[in-house]
């Protein structure tokens, strides 16, 4: 398939609410046709009329990412249907859904796994080779400045955030002679539905509206990492550079807090 000359692909996942949403819909008000990926139905019409309501291209997408099988093969599909990819934004993500359960539990662990981080390789990789024949295209994954660092009781979040980012930097470096670049979003606390019910601290609390406008506004760059906001990430960074022992006692002093 042949794309228009100036047309702009885009695929985003986890785009029936909350960042993904946002990301959608400030994508296809800049032109972009985009492909709307996501669980439910009803919701990812809804963005998509919206939308086409106001001049844009969607297309909504059925898919579960933590089947990365399914996953790969409908990415795949939709390179070849778009006429090839313009950008690929792995959004999607879940918390922990059942906190009865111990943190370090492998039930509640998976779950994460199997979505933020196998989820979003699928997502990403599905149809690199072929943005590799084509010497263009962009990769972007939403991973997190928890992946910068442990949290305590915050290993089925950390864990695949941290994975996410690594792949993102040996993605990057693979990829630095072909034209496809690669994009690491780490992102403090972001006002979603994800966070609507928590009773910890979020400093620095962003909205969906302000995350969206700087992830969208700095891409054109096609940065190697994107890490907002800046002062809760210079400080995620700091604390990781510190000496375990220094680390330790901050950590005691966050559990003492979340087990509140």
């Amino acid at each position: 398939m042949t794309r228009p000359t100036g047309r702009r692909t885009a695929l985003v996942t986890g785009a029936s609410t909350g960042l993904g949403r946002g990301l959608a819909e400030r994508l296809a008000s800049d032109g972009a046709e985009v492909w709307l990926v996501a669980r439910t139905a009803a919701a990812l019409d809804e963005v998509a009329r919206g939308i086409a309501a106001r001049g844009g291209r969607a297309h909504p997408v059925v898919l579960d990412v933590g089947d990365t099988a399914a996953t790969a093969a409908r990415v795949r599909a939709i390179d070849e249907e778009a006429g090839g990819l313009d950008l690929v934004v792995a959004n999607a993500g879940v918390g922990v859904a059942d906190r009865d359960l111990p943190p370090y539990a492998w039930e509640a662990i998976a779950p994460a796994l199997h979505v933020n981080l196998c989820g979003a390789a699928a997502t990403l990789t599905a149809a690199l080779p072929t943005m590799v024949a084509r010497g263009r295209g962009h990769l972007v994954g939403i991973s997190s400045l928890a992946a910068l660092g442990a949290l305590p009781d915050s290993a089925a979040y950390c864990a695949p955030k941290a994975g996410l980012s690594m792949l993102l930097e040996c993605l990057r470096i693979d990829l630095a002679e072909t034209g496809v670049a690669v994009t690491a979003v780490h992102l403090g606390f972001v006002r979603t539905r994800m966070v609507a019910e928590s009773t910890h601290p979020m400093p620095q609390l962003l909205s969906v509206e302000e995350a969206t406008a700087r992830i969208v506004d700095a891409l054109p760059s096609r940065p190697a990492s994107i890490d907002l906001p800046q002062p809760l990430a210079a400080a995620a960074r700091a604390f990781g550079r510190l000496p375990r022992p220094a680390r330790d006692v901050v950590y005691r002093k966050l559990r003492a807090v979340t087990r509140r």
